[in-house]
């Protein structure tokens, strides 16, 4: 593989990473109790962090890079999705049975930047951050073993599968005598005024 063959290939890694921890982080961020990012600041965030994800993750692959990668990228994510978050949507915390009549207030997205990352915030970023690492690691190499796999059988199917024998189903020929004034229609008109009654 040539040099331009392999950035192109680092590349699309890194691009694959980005987008790939930007949905699973935003699904971990949402899930832990914070509002979820719009479509717009998620495809923001993957625009953005594909450069660091093209650096961190390297020519060949490898967990470390990959790890480093990833955790770099749930922290930018989860500082964008609470500085950037939608300030109308509204997550509800159920409050202790019965305690609703205290005035709790209901955190919104726009009072979640001024709170810090809670546990569940933290558990559910770094859980995001080790599927993202399995996925990204085997999920590469699975689709390698898939290509490798396709390469190898792909001429033996094309080569040794029979062809379908084709039937030509005969068109019956149909004869049909015309007169000319079946083309022609007849000279006489039975066209005219109305007959008075």
């Amino acid at each position: 593989m040539d040099r331009q063959a392999l950035r192109r290939v680092r590349a699309l890694r890194g691009a694959v990473a980005s987008v790939a921890a930007t949905l699973l982080a935003a699904t971990g961020h949402t899930l832990a109790g914070a509002g979820a990012p719009s479509a717009l600041l998620m495809a923001i965030t993957a625009v953005l962090a594909t450069p660091l994800a093209v650096a961190l993750v390297g020519r060949r692959p490898s967990v470390l890079r990959t790890s480093a990668a990833v955790a770099a990228a749930q922290v930018v994510f989860h500082v964008q999705f609470v500085l950037f978050a939608d300030p109308g949507a509204v997550v509800y915390t159920p409050t202790a049975g019965m305690a609703g009549h205290a005035a709790h207030m209901t955190m919104t997205n726009a009072t979640s930047a001024m709170h810090s990352a809670d546990s569940p915030m933290i558990l559910a970023h770094i859980a995001v951050a080790l599927v993202t690492v399995v996925v990204l690691h085997r999920g590469e190499r699975m689709l390698q073993a898939l290509g490798r796999g396709i390469r190898r059988l792909l001429p033996h199917i094309v080569l040794t599968a029979p062809l379908p024998a084709v039937r030509r189903k005969r068109v019956p020929l149909l004869v049909v005598t015309l007169r000319p004034d079946m083309i022609l229609g007849s000279g006489l008109s039975r066209r005219g005024p109305p007959l008075a009654a």
